[in-house]
Protein backbone atom coordinates (compact mmCIF):
# COMPACT_ATOMS: atom_id res chain seq x y z
CA UNK A 1 0.00 0.00 0.00
CA UNK A 2 1.16 3.52 -0.88
CA UNK A 3 2.90 5.05 2.61
CA UNK A 4 1.24 8.57 1.63
CA UNK A 5 -2.19 9.20 1.74
CA UNK A 6 -2.84 12.21 -0.59
CA UNK A 7 -4.57 14.91 0.51
CA UNK A 8 -8.23 15.50 -0.98
CA UNK A 9 -8.69 18.53 -3.96
CA UNK A 10 -10.47 20.54 -1.63
CA UNK A 11 -8.26 20.39 1.06
CA UNK A 12 -5.43 22.17 -1.64
CA UNK A 13 -7.10 25.34 -0.81
CA UNK A 14 -8.02 25.51 2.37
CA UNK A 15 -6.78 28.64 5.06
CA UNK A 16 -6.69 29.12 8.16
CA UNK A 17 -9.33 31.66 9.71
CA UNK A 18 -6.56 34.10 10.50
CA UNK A 19 -5.10 33.86 7.12
CA UNK A 20 -9.03 34.38 5.32
CA UNK A 21 -9.07 37.38 7.87
CA UNK A 22 -5.95 38.80 7.02
CA UNK A 23 -7.21 39.24 3.26
CA UNK A 24 -10.36 39.87 3.74
CA UNK A 25 -9.51 42.56 6.00
CA UNK A 26 -7.63 44.06 3.49
CA UNK A 27 -9.89 43.24 0.82
CA UNK A 28 -12.91 45.34 2.21
CA UNK A 29 -11.09 48.42 3.59
CA UNK A 30 -12.34 51.36 2.12
CA UNK A 31 -9.29 52.81 0.65
CA UNK A 32 -9.83 49.47 -1.74
CA UNK A 33 -13.64 49.68 -2.71
CA UNK A 34 -12.97 51.73 -5.77
CA UNK A 35 -11.12 49.23 -7.22
CA UNK A 36 -12.71 46.22 -9.02
CA UNK A 37 -12.26 42.87 -7.12
CA UNK A 38 -10.19 41.11 -9.19
CA UNK A 39 -7.06 44.08 -9.05
CA UNK A 40 -7.92 43.88 -5.47
CA UNK A 41 -7.09 40.31 -5.27
CA UNK A 42 -4.44 40.65 -7.62
CA UNK A 43 -2.28 43.61 -5.25
CA UNK A 44 -2.87 41.90 -2.11
CA UNK A 45 -1.08 38.88 -3.41
CA UNK A 46 1.48 41.47 -4.81
CA UNK A 47 2.06 42.86 -2.04
CA UNK A 48 2.09 39.08 0.60
CA UNK A 49 4.10 37.53 -2.14
CA UNK A 50 6.79 39.93 -2.47
CA UNK A 51 9.43 38.76 0.06
CA UNK A 52 8.51 34.82 -1.05
CA UNK A 53 11.35 32.54 -1.99
CA UNK A 54 10.39 30.75 -5.06
CA UNK A 55 11.36 27.60 -4.54
CA UNK A 56 10.68 24.48 -7.09
CA UNK A 57 8.09 22.78 -4.66
CA UNK A 58 3.96 22.31 -5.18
CA UNK A 59 2.08 23.26 -2.20
CA UNK A 60 -1.36 23.54 -0.38
CA UNK A 61 -2.38 27.03 -0.26
CA UNK A 62 -2.04 26.99 3.72
CA UNK A 63 1.34 25.71 3.88
CA UNK A 64 2.79 28.05 0.82
CA UNK A 65 1.67 31.11 3.10
CA UNK A 66 3.25 29.68 6.35
CA UNK A 67 6.21 28.87 4.70
CA UNK A 68 6.15 31.72 2.66
CA UNK A 69 7.52 29.55 -0.80
CA UNK A 70 6.10 27.66 -3.29
CA UNK A 71 6.22 27.10 -7.18
CA UNK A 72 4.22 28.65 -9.85
CA UNK A 73 1.49 26.08 -9.13
CA UNK A 74 1.68 26.86 -5.31
CA UNK A 75 1.30 30.70 -6.58
CA UNK A 76 -1.97 29.53 -8.56
CA UNK A 77 -3.58 27.26 -5.90
CA UNK A 78 -3.42 30.23 -3.04
CA UNK A 79 -4.79 32.94 -5.91
CA UNK A 80 -7.97 30.57 -6.17
CA UNK A 81 -7.92 29.90 -2.41
CA UNK A 82 -8.72 33.82 -1.94
CA UNK A 83 -10.29 34.03 -5.33
CA UNK A 84 -13.37 31.65 -3.57
CA UNK A 85 -13.44 33.64 -0.79
CA UNK A 86 -15.13 36.84 -3.10
CA UNK A 87 -16.87 37.19 -6.38
CA UNK A 88 -13.91 36.32 -8.27
CA UNK A 89 -13.75 33.65 -11.59
CA UNK A 90 -10.58 31.84 -12.06
CA UNK A 91 -9.14 30.13 -14.72
CA UNK A 92 -5.64 28.97 -15.52
CA UNK A 93 -3.52 29.46 -19.14
CA UNK A 94 -0.18 27.36 -19.50
CA UNK A 95 3.20 29.53 -20.16
CA UNK A 96 5.60 27.86 -22.64
CA UNK A 97 8.32 30.66 -22.51
CA UNK A 98 9.60 29.39 -19.28
CA UNK A 99 9.83 25.57 -19.46
CA UNK A 100 12.14 24.16 -16.62
CA UNK A 101 14.22 21.31 -17.89
CA UNK A 102 16.38 18.82 -15.80
CA UNK A 103 18.24 15.43 -16.03
CA UNK A 104 18.27 13.35 -13.07
CA UNK A 105 20.22 9.90 -13.69
CA UNK A 106 18.26 8.62 -16.61
CA UNK A 107 14.54 10.70 -16.29
CA UNK A 108 13.69 13.79 -17.81
CA UNK A 109 11.49 16.48 -15.87
CA UNK A 110 9.72 18.82 -17.18
CA UNK A 111 8.34 21.07 -15.36
CA UNK A 112 5.55 23.51 -17.38
CA UNK A 113 4.67 27.08 -16.46
CA UNK A 114 1.39 28.49 -15.27
CA UNK A 115 -0.31 31.42 -14.49
CA UNK A 116 -3.89 32.03 -13.16
CA UNK A 117 -7.01 34.81 -14.72
CA UNK A 118 -8.79 36.13 -11.96
CA UNK A 119 -11.93 37.88 -14.02
CA UNK A 120 -14.68 40.00 -12.00
CA UNK A 121 -17.92 41.72 -13.54
CA UNK A 122 -17.17 45.34 -14.86
CA UNK A 123 -20.12 46.28 -16.21
CA UNK A 124 -23.54 45.65 -17.16
CA UNK A 125 -25.15 46.59 -20.60
CA UNK A 126 -28.90 46.04 -20.59
CA UNK A 127 -29.70 46.82 -23.87
CA UNK A 128 -27.04 43.94 -25.24
CA UNK A 129 -27.69 41.99 -22.44
CA UNK A 130 -23.45 41.91 -22.30
CA UNK A 131 -20.99 41.82 -19.20
CA UNK A 132 -17.90 43.27 -19.33
CA UNK A 133 -14.90 41.66 -17.08
CA UNK A 134 -11.94 43.37 -15.28
CA UNK A 135 -9.21 40.96 -15.54
CA UNK A 136 -5.92 40.80 -13.88
CA UNK A 137 -2.75 38.01 -14.37
CA UNK A 138 -1.13 36.50 -11.34
CA UNK A 139 2.49 35.07 -12.18
CA UNK A 140 5.20 35.22 -10.58
CA UNK A 141 7.10 36.07 -14.17
CA UNK A 142 5.18 38.70 -15.83
CA UNK A 143 7.40 38.78 -18.93
CA UNK A 144 6.53 35.05 -19.73
CA UNK A 145 3.08 36.62 -20.67
CA UNK A 146 5.03 37.27 -24.55
CA UNK A 147 4.33 33.36 -25.13
CA UNK A 148 1.24 32.27 -23.93
CA UNK A 149 -0.27 28.57 -24.14
CA UNK A 150 -3.66 27.28 -23.93
CA UNK A 151 -6.11 27.56 -20.83
CA UNK A 152 -6.56 24.23 -19.27
CA UNK A 153 -10.03 23.24 -17.02
CA UNK A 154 -9.67 23.63 -12.95
CA UNK A 155 -10.09 19.61 -12.94
CA UNK A 156 -6.70 18.94 -14.98
CA UNK A 157 -5.31 21.92 -12.98
CA UNK A 158 -5.86 20.67 -9.75
CA UNK A 159 -4.45 17.03 -11.50
CA UNK A 160 -1.57 18.94 -11.99
CA UNK A 161 -0.97 19.59 -8.43
CA UNK A 162 -0.61 15.78 -7.92
CA UNK A 163 1.33 15.09 -10.65
CA UNK A 164 4.26 17.44 -9.44
CA UNK A 165 4.40 16.12 -6.08
CA UNK A 166 4.65 12.61 -7.32
CA UNK A 167 7.51 13.87 -9.84
CA UNK A 168 9.20 15.56 -6.32
CA UNK A 169 8.83 12.32 -4.69
CA UNK A 170 10.32 10.46 -7.55
CA UNK A 171 12.82 12.69 -7.37
CA UNK A 172 13.39 11.76 -3.60
CA UNK A 173 12.77 7.85 -4.22
CA UNK A 174 9.68 7.22 -2.68
CA UNK A 175 8.01 5.49 -5.17
CA UNK A 176 5.01 4.01 -3.14
CA UNK A 177 4.08 7.45 -2.20
CA UNK A 178 4.67 8.49 -5.94
CA UNK A 179 2.33 6.07 -7.47
CA UNK A 180 -0.49 6.94 -4.38
CA UNK A 181 -0.46 10.65 -6.03
CA UNK A 182 -0.35 9.80 -10.02
CA UNK A 183 -2.85 7.55 -9.60
CA UNK A 184 -4.89 10.37 -7.89
CA UNK A 185 -3.93 12.54 -11.10
CA UNK A 186 -5.05 10.24 -13.13
CA UNK A 187 -8.24 10.32 -11.31
CA UNK A 188 -9.09 13.36 -11.72
CA UNK A 189 -7.43 13.69 -15.06
CA UNK A 190 -7.16 10.59 -17.24
CA UNK A 191 -5.83 12.68 -20.17
CA UNK A 192 -2.68 13.83 -18.16
CA UNK A 193 0.02 13.37 -20.63
CA UNK A 194 2.91 14.35 -17.89
CA UNK A 195 1.21 11.45 -15.06
CA UNK A 196 1.01 8.60 -17.88
CA UNK A 197 4.62 9.47 -18.57
CA UNK A 198 5.64 9.83 -14.73
CA UNK A 199 3.79 6.38 -14.29
CA UNK A 200 5.69 4.76 -17.37
CA UNK A 201 9.27 6.36 -15.51
CA UNK A 202 7.60 4.56 -12.11
CA UNK A 203 7.08 1.19 -13.53
CA UNK A 204 10.54 1.12 -15.28
CA UNK A 205 12.22 1.78 -11.96
CA UNK A 206 10.94 -1.40 -10.72
CA UNK A 207 11.94 -2.86 -13.60
CA UNK A 208 8.05 -3.30 -15.14
CA UNK A 209 9.47 -2.56 -18.60
CA UNK A 210 5.86 -3.96 -20.01
CA UNK A 211 3.79 -2.15 -18.21
CA UNK A 212 6.46 1.04 -18.68
CA UNK A 213 6.58 -0.23 -22.64
CA UNK A 214 2.55 0.09 -23.36
CA UNK A 215 2.24 3.26 -21.39
CA UNK A 216 4.79 5.26 -23.43
CA UNK A 217 3.38 3.64 -26.74
CA UNK A 218 -0.18 4.59 -25.40
CA UNK A 219 0.83 7.59 -24.95
CA UNK A 220 2.61 8.25 -28.54
CA UNK A 221 -0.47 6.69 -30.08
CA UNK A 222 -2.12 10.13 -28.76
CA UNK A 223 0.82 12.24 -29.02
CA UNK A 224 3.19 11.20 -31.33
CA UNK A 225 5.67 14.19 -30.59
CA UNK A 226 5.57 14.17 -27.15
CA UNK A 227 9.14 14.34 -26.38
CA UNK A 228 9.37 13.66 -22.65
CA UNK A 229 7.78 10.41 -23.44
CA UNK A 230 10.10 9.48 -26.62
CA UNK A 231 13.13 10.59 -24.86
CA UNK A 232 12.24 8.69 -21.26
CA UNK A 233 11.28 5.98 -23.56
CA UNK A 234 14.69 5.91 -25.68
CA UNK A 235 16.36 5.81 -22.27
CA UNK A 236 14.41 2.58 -21.45
CA UNK A 237 15.10 1.25 -24.73
CA UNK A 238 18.89 1.91 -24.13
CA UNK A 239 18.67 0.43 -21.32
CA UNK A 240 17.38 -2.57 -22.60
CA UNK A 241 19.83 -2.99 -25.12
CA UNK A 242 17.48 -2.71 -27.67
CA UNK A 243 19.76 -0.26 -29.77
CA UNK A 244 17.99 -0.45 -32.99
CA UNK A 245 14.18 0.52 -31.86
CA UNK A 246 16.42 3.19 -29.63
CA UNK A 247 18.12 4.90 -32.90
CA UNK A 248 15.20 4.77 -34.86
CA UNK A 249 13.23 6.73 -31.93
CA UNK A 250 16.25 8.72 -31.93
CA UNK A 251 15.73 9.48 -35.80
CA UNK A 252 12.46 10.52 -35.36
CA UNK A 253 12.98 12.99 -32.50
CA UNK A 254 15.95 14.35 -34.70
CA UNK A 255 13.51 15.23 -37.19
CA UNK A 256 11.34 16.91 -34.98
CA UNK A 257 12.12 21.04 -34.11
CA UNK A 258 13.30 20.19 -30.97
CA UNK A 259 12.52 22.92 -27.74
CA UNK A 260 14.05 20.30 -25.21
CA UNK A 261 17.45 21.44 -24.74
CA UNK A 262 18.34 18.28 -23.41
CA UNK A 263 18.33 16.29 -26.84
CA UNK A 264 20.81 18.90 -28.17
CA UNK A 265 23.19 18.47 -25.41
CA UNK A 266 22.72 14.73 -25.99
CA UNK A 267 24.10 15.60 -29.62
CA UNK A 268 26.40 17.57 -28.43
CA UNK A 269 27.71 14.60 -26.36
CA UNK A 270 28.04 12.45 -29.30
CA UNK A 271 29.40 14.77 -31.75
CA UNK A 272 32.22 15.53 -29.27
CA UNK A 273 32.57 11.85 -28.62
CA UNK A 274 33.77 11.54 -32.41
CA UNK A 275 35.50 14.45 -32.44
CA UNK A 276 33.43 16.80 -34.34
CA UNK A 277 33.92 19.53 -31.69
CA UNK A 278 32.79 22.53 -34.24
CA UNK A 279 29.25 20.49 -34.44
CA UNK A 280 29.28 20.16 -30.59
CA UNK A 281 29.29 23.50 -30.65
CA UNK A 282 26.61 24.31 -32.60
CA UNK A 283 24.10 22.35 -30.46
CA UNK A 284 25.38 23.91 -27.50
CA UNK A 285 24.47 26.93 -29.04
CA UNK A 286 20.96 25.32 -29.74
CA UNK A 287 20.95 24.10 -26.17
CA UNK A 288 21.69 27.64 -24.79
CA UNK A 289 19.12 29.44 -26.39
CA UNK A 290 16.69 27.19 -25.25
CA UNK A 291 17.79 26.71 -21.48
CA UNK A 292 20.24 29.37 -20.58
CA UNK A 293 20.27 28.04 -16.83
CA UNK A 294 21.83 24.61 -17.94
CA UNK A 295 24.87 23.97 -15.90
CA UNK A 296 25.68 20.90 -18.24
CA UNK A 297 25.86 22.99 -21.05
CA UNK A 298 28.36 25.48 -19.79
CA UNK A 299 30.01 22.33 -18.39
CA UNK A 300 30.72 20.42 -21.79
CA UNK A 301 31.46 24.08 -23.87
CA UNK A 302 34.26 23.73 -20.90
CA UNK A 303 35.49 20.78 -22.37
CA UNK A 304 35.62 21.92 -25.98
CA UNK A 305 37.41 24.79 -24.88
CA UNK A 306 39.95 22.61 -22.69
CA UNK A 307 40.81 20.19 -26.04
CA UNK A 308 41.67 23.28 -28.54
CA UNK A 309 43.82 24.52 -25.78
CA UNK A 310 41.52 27.28 -24.46
CA UNK A 311 42.19 27.37 -21.26
CA UNK A 312 40.78 30.91 -20.39
CA UNK A 313 37.47 30.41 -21.52
CA UNK A 314 38.00 26.73 -20.22
CA UNK A 315 38.06 28.37 -16.68
CA UNK A 316 34.79 31.06 -17.72
CA UNK A 317 32.62 28.33 -18.77
CA UNK A 318 33.70 26.23 -15.39
CA UNK A 319 32.56 28.87 -13.09
CA UNK A 320 29.59 29.98 -15.01
CA UNK A 321 28.45 26.22 -14.55
CA UNK A 322 29.61 26.86 -11.30
CA UNK A 323 26.97 29.20 -10.92
CA UNK A 324 24.42 27.41 -12.01
CA UNK A 325 24.46 24.04 -10.50
CA UNK A 326 21.46 23.19 -9.24
CA UNK A 327 23.10 20.73 -6.36
CA UNK A 328 26.14 20.67 -4.20
CA UNK A 329 27.91 17.66 -5.73
CA UNK A 330 27.81 19.60 -9.27
CA UNK A 331 29.33 22.74 -7.57
CA UNK A 332 32.03 20.83 -6.03
CA UNK A 333 32.53 18.72 -9.28
CA UNK A 334 33.00 22.64 -10.95
CA UNK A 335 35.17 23.48 -8.22
CA UNK A 336 37.53 21.05 -7.73
CA UNK A 337 37.83 21.42 -12.60
CA UNK A 338 38.61 24.67 -12.07
CA UNK A 339 41.28 23.87 -9.41
CA UNK A 340 42.79 21.45 -11.80
CA UNK A 341 43.34 23.98 -14.62
CA UNK A 342 44.45 26.23 -12.09
CA UNK A 343 47.15 24.16 -11.04
CA UNK A 344 47.94 22.97 -14.86
CA UNK A 345 48.82 26.59 -15.56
Amino acid sequence: MPSTTPPKPMELFLLTEAQQAEFLTLYHAEAQQHRAPDKRLSSFIEQRYANFNYYGKTLKATDSLQGETGNCLSLAILTTAYARLIDVDVDYQLVYSVPVYELIDDTLYVSSHIRSRVSSPLEHNRETNQISYSRSFIDYFPSARRQRGQYISEQHFISMFYQNVAAELLKQNDDEAAFSYLMKALQIAPDNVAALNALAVLHRRKQDFLTAEKLYRFILDYYPVNLNAMINFREMLTLQGRHKEAYALNETISQINDPNPYEWIFLADEAIQHGQLARAERYLERAQHLAPYLDEIYFRYAHIDYQRGRTTSAEQHLFTAHQFARSVDRRQLYKAKLGALHAAE
